[in-house]
């Protein structure tokens, strides 16, 4: 770390700290006179280098869901999801397990009680749903999808649209069996994962968690409303610009990508890979 004069942004109890030589220091110790924080990630994004604490860091993966996913039930098997998919098992996952950064699944995840107050906007937004290859028909929020014949010729139930613990709104079979105990599981019943209806952002503050790095898909719709729900929170946000997706139109991701870069950077998944290891930047000590 530079000896030049550090920049101190924010208040006492929410700061950055600035230098032109090293970038941004998140790893938010008690003051900013206090001692380094190691070890200490360090990435490169569109903006500057930014010094993250492992301890304090989690990666959010939103949505990739067999819902939105499976081509059992009718989606497309070139799904943008899916490419999303393969740059996280490729290059996030494992990566952000090696220094202890924690993983959380931000899935849709519904109780009786949410259907019964869900807004009717997102009642009529799923019912609306048609993107669905052969004759299958699922008609929204809280239906029977009925038996799902997988590809090893098991059959399973579908289970009720996005109802918790449903073979539906489980994660797609790739990322499912990437799961492990200590990872955190939120259920979401809105767009957003953060916008007060979960447990989800107590968890996370009891945890110690300063800094979200988001993944999943729809960029521009559950990973950018979760995202700005979050940094309006006070969580210190880099989406993976490469390990999000949608399936709108281009200007649409671009859009979320702008304003994260505007307010703060974002970063991609391979210099995540190359902070961690491979001769990276990670300092582990």
């Amino acid at each position: 770390m530079t000896t030049e004069q550090l920049e101190v942004i924010g208040g006492e109890k929410n700061f950055w700290l600035y230098s032109k030589t090293d970038g941004f220091d998140l790893t938010h110790p008690p003051t900013p006179t206090s001692s380094h924080i190691h070890p200490r990630l360090l990435l490169e994004t569109t903006k500057a280098r930014v010094a993250n604490d492992p301890a304090k860091t989690a990666l959010v993966v939103v949505d990739l869901q067999n819902y939105f996913l499976s081509p059992h039930l009718g989606r497309t098997s070139n799904a943008v999801g899916m490419r999303v998919v393969d740059e996280l098992l490729e290059h996030a996952i494992l990566t952000c397990r090696k220094p202890g950064i924690q993983i959380v699944w931000l899935n849709w995840g519904l109780t009786k009680q949410d259907i019964d107050e869900m807004l009717p906007t997102i009642t009529e937004g799923f019912a609306a749903d048609n993107n669905f290859d052969g004759p299958r028909r699922i008609k929204g929020l809280g239906s029977e999808i009925g038996p799902v014949q997988l590809g090893n010729n098991t059959v399973v139930d579908g289970g009720r649209v996005l109802m918790r613990d449903q073979w539906n709104s489980a994660s797609c079979a790739p990322l499912q069996a990437q799961h492990q105990p200590h990872d955190m599981q939120i259920h979401k019943n809105r767009l957003s994962g953060f916008w007060g209806g979960t447990a989800g952002e107590e968890a996370l503050t009891s945890r110690g968690i300063r800094t979200l790095l988001f993944a999943g898909a729809n960029t521009d719709q559950c990973v950018g409303g979760s995202l700005q729900d979050a940094f309006a929170k006070g969580w210190d946000c880099l989406p993976l610009s490469d390990g999000c997706a949608t399936t709108s139109p281009g200007f649409a991701k671009r859009c979320i990508e702008f304003n994260c870069e505007e307010a703060g950077a974002s970063c991609c998944r391979k210099d995540l890979a190359r902070g961690v290891g491979g001769g990276g930047p990670y300092v582990d000590g």
